[in-house]
């Protein structure tokens, strides 16, 4: 059987990386065909620590570095990895790809974000094109889905890149309709993600419905960037809680108690497996055209894809739902068969194998 090396963090901190490795070492179709291993590249502090230059990470980075061109020793196989879009990330990310190639091994790499392109053409020439002789030396890349493939227009070969998109476990649905009129926002609380604009969003909503409540999951790593949440949500009478990042069965218990995600990020996403876990509970998504999530969250049928995070725009969509229980009862009815049909984790993970498998 085939070796395969998967390399990659796994939660503590749950972020978009870690879970997915996770998911990967999981996947019974890749371990029906390959002898799998894992180089595991945790760092289990905050999600803070993802991808700066510390002292810690540069260790690990190093140790990470000596430990892969150990195992590749014996047979040889295929490496998987998922590419960083950050350069101390990427920088890691090269020597594996060099490594690996170098001793003739096969390598595959995942982009599960869509701006790679604007960090590689924002580099020094020296520094870009390091990183895309680098690149050339994969086999294949895969991206998160069709919109997101130009994103490595003049870096990777047309030709070798795949499309692999997410996927997650089913949490099942609840057969009673939600009569509440509870927002979730799950994701970690960053700028980037949306999370001042899902505020000011849920402030509007809850001066005009005040059956309303809103849930913030997520792990906000700025301290500073968590006293300025906070203060938006001070003046609603306690109708918004923050908590902390959730998982497993409280995740889902969540999920299932909520009427509607409210994801709307700012800046660019990949596919972000927050919008597929709402769509699997049957949640109607308001979100924002980022990434994959226009090819994902069909606007209009399984909720809202706005261009932009504005939040009297996002709060119009949340009112709407608010205000009309079979609305909200149809589009997470069509959120949840677009989840069955093209986003389970069954799918997530046949896929991802054969595009593997077809390497070898």
């Amino acid at each position: 059987m085939t070796r395969l090396i998967v390399i990659g963090p796994v939660p503590p901190p749950l972020h978009g990386v870690s879970v997915s490795t996770d998911l990967v070492l999981r996947n019974q179709h890749l371990r029906a065909r390959f002898a799998l291993e894992h180089l595991d590249t945790s760092d289990h502090r905050t999600v803070g620590n993802v991808g700066r230059w510390d002292a810690s990470n540069v260790v690990n980075a190093v140790s990470s570095i000596a430990r892969f061109a150990a195992r590749l020793r014996g047979p040889r196989g295929l490496v998987y990895l998922p590419i960083s879009q950050g350069i101390p990330g990427l920088a890691r990310d090269t020597l594996f790809i060099r490594i690996a190639a170098a001793c003739g091994w096969k390598v595959a790499a995942h982009l599960r974000g869509s701006e790679l392109g604007g960090v590689y053409r924002a580099q020094p020439r020296p520094v870009g094109a390091w990183l895309q002789r680098s690149l050339t030396q994969l086999d294949s890349i895969a991206v998160l889905g069709e919109s997101v493939r130009d994103v490595l227009d003049g870096i990777f070969p047309a030709s070798r890149i795949a499309v692999v998109p997410n996927g997650t476990p089913d949490p099942g649905v609840r057969n009673s309709r939600r009569f509440n009129e509870n927002g979730l926002y799950l994701g970690n609380l960053y700028a980037r993600k949306g999370a001042v604009e899902a505020l000011e969003t849920a402030g509007i909503v809850l001066r005009q419905r005040p059956g309303a409540r809103f849930v913030f999951a997520g792990e906000c790593p700025d301290p500073a960037f968590r006293t300025r949440l906070e203060e938006l949500a001070t003046d609603v009478g306690g109708r918004i809680v923050f908590r902390p990042p959730v998982s497993g069965r409280e995740k889902q218990e969540l999920l299932l108690s909520s009427s509607f995600l409210l994801f709307p990020p700012a800046r660019q996403e990949g596919h972000p497996r927050v919008v597929i876990e709402a769509m699997a509970a049957g949640l109607p998504v308001i979100t924002t055209d980022r990434g994959v999530i226009a090819e994902t969250v069909v606007d209009g049928e399984c909720g809202y894809v706005l261009p932009a995070p504005i939040p009297s725009e996002l709060a119009e969509c949340a009112l709407e739902l608010c205000a009309d229980p079979a609305l909200r009862e149809r589009m997470g009815r069509a959120a949840r068969a677009r989840y069955l049909e093209c986003f389970s984790q069954e799918r997530a993970d046949r896929a991802l194998a054969d595009w593997l498998a077809e390497l070898v």
